[in-house]
């Protein structure tokens, strides 16, 4: 039972997967009726069902969880009566903001839209500029801005790679670095990364958009719609991925697949468009991707049988000026790698946001699994364009090439890791390079002018294939595919690695990644499509992760340096010209490392695991480091 329902989600071993958290800690600590009690009426709310289980049915699953949690057997009857993990909790409403005037110690006043006045003040005058304010006794002196670096986008850049050449904090004084202040969340989840534009941040939660002072965390406005009920994908489980700015405007998208604008100075909606419809299965979970002016995006609900497709839309007004669909219409050439009857519920989405090369003017986004996930008895051939990169016009949208990492994929092996845009010589000649290290545990380097493949070299286990030949075919191995009795396969369905952030450094020339040793029991079912979800099967992890944060030489593909890490992190990796690389770390640490060697140079214990991607910025001369935990933004600086 726990195979065919729950493994999908939470992983073979209960410990998480790619869908779902751990439930191990939440088994420990509820009784027996807690835990029915959940698995009869789920949490619609978190994208959790509910399963109308028989008395007999429910006792099985509850002592499989028990074994698998290790409960003491007081836990089923008393519950848990001890120190509970760290939850950051609620914060402190903030002040109404309203029309005022600050005096400053120079004797001179700031008219305008007092936010905050107590220990700091944030002001936004008439000239659309907020005015960062330190208070001192009863007078407040300004915050100076510049200089500053801002991290203006997802992944900090349109290339997609989230290094920073900010250097204040470096390898020799980041032993000074400490907590400068954080920002709660009553969520559980967290995957935002934080946006830094003039000296104001901004971040999402749950159908929620949050403007901050980017030096204190104190809340300048926030924006938040009700959740969609009756959802059960990772967005009916609160996760969004951040904001994209234009001009005045901040973009962000909802649990139910609308992508909204809002005002930049007060958090005003300004337009609002339906990508797709949750009926059809749709939902969005990722930050967009700002190109001139358009603003593209994806959507999610691969597992919920949705078609996937790519967007941009007008920033202005949110007119849809294109639409390319990663599952082809019958007829399409295209099509003809799908033979069977599949091709109506394909899947293909396309929730992580793409990177863009304005000198060539593509974007580069890439695509989901199809379906059913696990049997491919519906689906033979290549299944285009799934498990692929695609390369688009920015300005119309129409496919100039692909690459496909994964052909015939039936391991849930989606392809939704970040594409980095490298431009370097190869082999003794300048290259326009795009490297990717795929769920399906292969590192790859293609030219992003053709899609040509360059290298493809396994970072992890890899049993399915061999390699890849000339022309960019994996070479299978005899146990390439699920099977009906079931079949041990390395990586496991959550991959070798997933849709958390990885790093090219160009001053070391390594390419830095979360990586996981881990195989699972692929195992093929002919089960029909229900409610639009159509897996095909299940693929329980066979152990538990051996999770390592490596470093990559991206000509050869091989390991350098790795640091294990936490089977239950999830979050990406930051490097910066300091010559560090910034990541979520083990013990609910956040921990900084030396780029070149991996040696461990700091890490500030915050009691949070990390399900989000770290990003860097400065303000008024000052350099910080951000990184959102499950329930709470974290921001470090060097103490003074």
């Amino acid at each position: 039972m726990f195979e065919s329902h729950c493994s999908i989600c939470h992983g073979g071993d209960g410990s998480g997967g790619g869908r779902a958290p751990s439930l191990l800690g939440f088994v420990r600590y509820h009784t027996d009726q807690e835990l029915k009690s959940l698995v009869h009426d789920g949490r619609l709310e978190r994208g959790m069902p509910s399963f109308d289980f028989s008395a007999d049915e429910q006792n099985r699953l509850l002592s499989y969880l028990r074994t698998l949690a290790g409960s003491d057997a007081a836990m089923s009857t008393a519950g848990y009566t001890g120190k509970a993990p760290m939850k950051v909790g609620k914060r402190k409403p903030p002040a109404e903001p309203h029309p005022g005037s600050i005096r400053l110690a120079d004797g001179k006043s700031l008219n305008g839209t007092v936010i905050q006045s107590d220990y700091s003040a944030q002001v936004l005058t008439a000239d659309g500029k907020y005015h960062l304010l330190s208070r001192e006794g009863e007078r407040y002196t300004e915050k100076p801005i510049l200089p500053k670096r801002d991290w203006t986008t997802y992944n900090g850049n349109d290339s997609g790679n989230r290094y920073s050449t900010l250097n204040q904090i470096n390898t020799k004084n980041v032993g000074g670095m400490s907590l400068a202040w954080l920002f709660p969340f009553d969520a559980s989840r967290l995957e935002t990364t934080p946006v830094v534009v003039d000296g104001v941040m901004y971040i999402t939660g749950w159908n929620e958009a949050y403007a901050l002072d980017s030096t204190t965390g104190q809340q300048l406005w926030m924006y938040r719609q009700p959740h969609t009920p009756g959802l059960v994908s990772e967005a009916g489980r609160g996760t969004n991925r951040g904001v994209a700015i234009w001009k005045d405007t901040v973009f962000m998208i909802t649990d139910n697949a609308h992508l909204l604008a809002l005002d930049r100075l007060d958090g005003r909606k300004l337009w609002d468009v339906e990508m797709g419809s949750v009926a059809a299965g749709y939902s969005a979970t990722g930050a967009p991707l700002v190109v001139g002016d358009l603003v593209v995006s994806g959507v999610a609900g691969g597992e919920e049988g949705a078609r996937g497709f790519v967007s941009a839309y007008k920033a202005s007004t949110g007119e849809r000026v294109w639409r390319f669909y990663s599952i082809p219409n019958r007829g399409e050439k295209a099509a003809e790698t799908w033979i069977g009857s599949a091709l109506e519920h394909g899947c293909g989405a396309t929730w992580l946001t793409g990177s863009y090369d304005a000198d060539l003017d593509l974007i580069y986004w890439t695509t989901g699994n199809p379906c059913p996930d696990f049997n491919g008895d519906e689906r033979k051939g290549d299944n285009l364009y799934t498990s692929s990169v695609v390369a688009l016009s920015a300005k119309t949208g129409e496919l100039k090439w692909h690459y496909q990492f994964t052909p015939h994929d039936t391991h849930d092996w989606d392809s939704e890791q970040p594409i980095l845009l490298v431009d370097q010589p190869w082999h003794g000649k300048p290259r326009k390079l795009l490297i990717h290290a795929d769920r399906n545990g292969f590192f790859f380097v293609l030219d992003r002018v053709n899609g040509e493949l360059l290298l493809a070299e396994p970072f992890v286990k890899a049993t399915w294939a061999t390699g890849y030949d000339r022309s960019g075919r994996p070479i299978l191995t005899d146990a390439s595919e699920s099977s009906e009795t079931g079949r041990v396969i390395c990586p496991a369905s959550s991959g070798g690695t997933n849709w958390y952030s990885s790093s090219w450094n160009p001053q070391t020339n390594l390419f830095y990644l979360r990586a996981n040793e881990w195989c699972a029991i692929y195992k093929k079912q002919a089960e029909p499509l229900v409610d639009n979800r159509w897996y095909g099967g299940v693929a329980p992890n066979q152990s538990n992760a051996e999770s390592y944060l490596r470093a990559l030489d991206i000509h050869t593909g091989k390991k350098v340096w790795e640091m294990p890490l936490s089977t239950n992190n999830r979050g990406g990796v930051l490097s910066t010209a300091g010559g560090l690389v910034f990541a979520g770390g083990p013990g609910g640490t956040f921990l900084v490392l030396d780029a070149r060697t991996g040696r461990d140079l700091k890490h500030i214990y915050v009691g949070q695991d990390w399900q989000a991607s770290p990003m860097t910025f400065m303000v008024g001369g000052k350099q910080f480091v951000a990184l959102s935990g499950v329930s709470g933004v974290f921001v470090f600086t060097l103490t003074p």
